[in-house]
């Protein structure tokens, strides 16, 4: 499963604010920031993260949520899926104050 191609519009892993945008990055979010990594189409996303990419989406996040993510090892450890990638910022983006309705 670890090289399996996800599908973006797949379910969400996180909750949705009613009427607009997550609090958090989506799945399906998580999947669009990788894939504008490589020019590549959401469906050609694999769930398993590789450290050039991790990167790239800690970039990502901190841009899009105006905020400097200080990550624990752990943290990072997590995020070498799409899946564990969205639980760990949904974790640290709470942490840090970055959440907003």
């Amino acid at each position: 499963m670890d090289n399996e191609i996800l599908d973006a519009r797949g379910p969400e892993a996180g909750p949705a604010a009613e009427g607009g945008q997550s609090a958090v990055p989506s799945r399906e979010e998580v999947i669009a920031m990788l894939a504008a990594f490589g020019d590549r189409s959401p469906d050609e996303v694999a769930e398993r993260i590789g450290s050039i990419e991790l990167t790239w989406l800690i970039t990502k996040v901190e841009q899009q949520y105006d905020v400097t993510l200080d990550l624990s090892d752990e943290a990072l450890d997590q995020m070498t899926t799409v899946s564990g990638a969205v639980a760990a910022l949904r974790d640290e983006l709470a942490a840090a104050g970055a959440v907003h309705d």
